[in-house]
């Protein structure tokens, strides 16, 4: 029985893996595991997850219940900084918390010499002066929509992070270092 029980469980993982690959459906990763019976009395061994796990990296600097980070100190475009990201498995870093700000400028601190901004993923490409995330959220529907002094002032198209811990709308020069986030699930 156990194993006719993982049989269908595997086999309902590669549907979802398979179907994920067509662009109207979501990925979703069916865990096993044991799960103890809550309030209601009922056990529930599986759980369904909307995004595949995260594989923790050696390069990334993880910060407890925040998430794991990577600065890359080249300096290139934003679409160039989100395709890295998204091959290294994760997105432009997306700042949801005053928390995860802090988390950051201290992986962008220890890095020598510090760069004064550090690409986000967020962006006014749909409406200039209307900032979304990669994920479609506004910054305040995000969780952190603090900007630097000044900002933002029209100058540029694309997020970043200023070393004194404001937000920018950067974009002159196109180019900057920027910051992965592999999330936490």
């Amino acid at each position: 029985m156990a194993v006719r029980f993982f049989a269908v469980q595997t086999l309902l993982c590669l549907v979802s893996y398979t179907l994920a690959q067509q662009s109207f459906f979501q990925p979703i990763v069916i865990l096993l595991g044991s799960a103890a019976a809550g309030k209601t009395g009922n056990a529930d061994p599986t759980c369904l997850v909307r995004n595949p796990p995260v594989v923790r990296r050696t390069d990334y600097t993880y910060f407890p219940g925040i998430g794991g980070y990577k600065l890359h100190s080249e300096e290139v475009g934003w679409n160039e900084a989100r395709i890295t990201c998204e091959k290294e498995g994760g997105h432009l870093a997306i700042i949801n918390s005053v928390a995860e700000r802090d988390a950051i400028l201290k992986v962008i601190k220890a890095k020598t010499p510090t760069p004064l901004y550090v690409m986000l993923g967020f962006h006014d490409l749909y409406q200039q002066g209307q900032f979304v995330t990669i994920h479609g959220q506004t910054l305040a529907q995000a969780g952190f929509n603090e900007w630097a002094k000044g900002e933002p002032n029209g100058s540029g198209r694309y997020g970043a992070l200023h070393s004194s811990g404001g937000l920018d709308d950067y974009g002159k020069p196109p180019l900057c270092p920027y910051m992965c986030e592999l999330p936490i699930y």
